[in-house]
């Protein structure tokens, strides 16, 4: 699910920030791009943290809301607010009391981050209770230049527990950060960034025995679109083969398989017919198994408007 109006909800983005600076209550917007990693960027998202989300990611947020989740009135009545930041990226969510929420995650780079989230408890038949889940992930599309965006992963921590962390697939580990409400964003630190981006990370939740839940999360796949059908990429995961995009003739329509292969360098691209629509690309490996989280491609329209709000 996408944001309503995203060129309404960068420009209420830029105007919170312009609000912050005349009150200085928080630090603007712009210090956090300029500033980059540090202490200074640390006390720059504390200081966010429970701040009402701007207007259009308030609207967009209740408008998923009456959409998916129709069934939580309580939910729907909630405030949207900051709940986790990072350098590159803010998490916004709306909770109620009973554990459901929808969270979103809109980047502040250039080229594009966004994510979606939104997880509910209902009864069943039997009285037992069934966590529901509708999440997006995070989507990334390069910018202008053919840089990627950093790789930022988020969502909210389980019950009870009181730490988490993430350790890769090589045994590196690295703190993660834990905003309101047991929300997160976790952008690996500079020296893990080419780490994040060719292998598996785990994320563990852990509470004061040890883990008690985790999650395996497969590197992303950023995407450069140019034009209207046309998308490519560099791939740096490892054992990576090849390249698999689910095409629909049209939106709506059952979806086939194309696999691409990779050039010596990593880079891969496919243009499709007009009309055509693409629902997920994958990156696989040589036996056909994923080696990347899917990853939803976005038309080169939407990409332009939520790119904006890095600006």
């Amino acid at each position: 699910m996408l944001p309503a109006d995203l060129h309404a909800l960068g420009q209420d983005l830029r105007r919170a920030a312009v609000q912050r600076r005349r009150h200085h209550l928080v630090v603007a917007w712009a210090s956090l791009v300029v500033l980059g990693v540090g202490a200074g960027v640390a006390m720059a998202a504390a200081s966010l943290l429970g701040a009402p989300a701007p207007r259009g990611v308030q609207s967009d947020l209740h408008r998923v809301i009456q959409q998916a989740l129709v069934e939580r009135p309580d939910l729907r009545l909630q405030t949207a607010k900051v709940v986790a930041t990072a350098p590159a990226a803010t998490l916004y969510s709306i909770a109620d009391s009973h554990g459901n929420y929808c969270a979103e995650l809109i980047g502040r780079t250039d080229g594009l981050i966004f994510g979606f989230e939104c997880e509910t408890t209902q009864q069943a038949p039997n009285g037992q209770l069934v966590v529901a889940g509708n999440a997006d992930g995070a989507t990334y599309v390069d910018a202008a230049d053919g840089t990627s965006p950093p790789v930022v992963e988020f969502g909210r921590l389980p019950p009870h527990t009181v730490s988490a962390r993430a350790t890769y697939d090589n045994g590196v580990r690295e703190t993660v950060p834990i905003g309101l409400d047991r929300f997160f964003v976790y952008q690996p630190s500079p020296r893990l960034q080419a780490l994040a981006r060719r292998m598996p990370m785990t994320l563990e939740f852990l509470d004061g025995h040890g883990a008690i839940w985790s999650y395996y999360l497969q590197p992303p796949q950023p995407l450069r679109l140019v034009g209207e059908h046309h998308i490519s990429g560099h791939v740096v995961i490892d054992h990576a083969s090849q390249v698999r995009i689910d095409v629909a003739p049209r939106v709506g329509a059952p979806s086939t398989p194309v696999f691409l292969p990779l050039h010596a360098d990593g880079a891969f691209s496919w243009t499709g017919r007009p009309g055509s629509w693409v629902y997920r690309l994958t990156v696989l490996d040589a036996h056909g198994e994923a080696v990347s989280a899917d990853t939803g491609v976005l038309t080169p329209k939407r990409a332009r408007q939520m790119s904006a709000l890095a600006k």
